[in-house]
């Protein structure tokens, strides 16, 4: 599966779903890079926290160009997921759903 998903980011794709660490695999091994990155997706950022994906995520933001757009969900907003925020995130705005 790695060997298939490797040729596929080589070829080159639009949109690239994965979990931290092995895109950070990808990136460390220059199989891809994320400087046509315009938009990071981070579903259940709490939840990644939780597992320790927290360098990884930092390390993919660093890559990222400066420009782009960072959506981020996340059942609960815990301390960690708060200092993500803080130290990424520029004039977001936060919904809250539910109590």
């Amino acid at each position: 599966a790695k060997r298939q998903q490797s040729q596929d980011l080589e070829y080159g794709v639009e949109i690239v779903i994965a979990t931290p660490g092995r895109l950070n695999d990808f990136l460390s091994s220059n199989h891809t890079n994320l400087k046509r990155c315009s938009y990071l997706v981070l579903d259940e950022a709490d939840r990644m926290l939780d597992m320790g994906f927290e360098p990884q995520i930092r390390a993919i933001i660093g890559q990222i160009r400066p420009d782009h757009q960072t959506l981020m969900w996340s059942a609960t907003w815990p301390d960690a997921v708060a200092r993500l925020v803080k130290d990424y995130l520029k004039d977001y705005i936060q919904i809250n759903v539910g109590s």
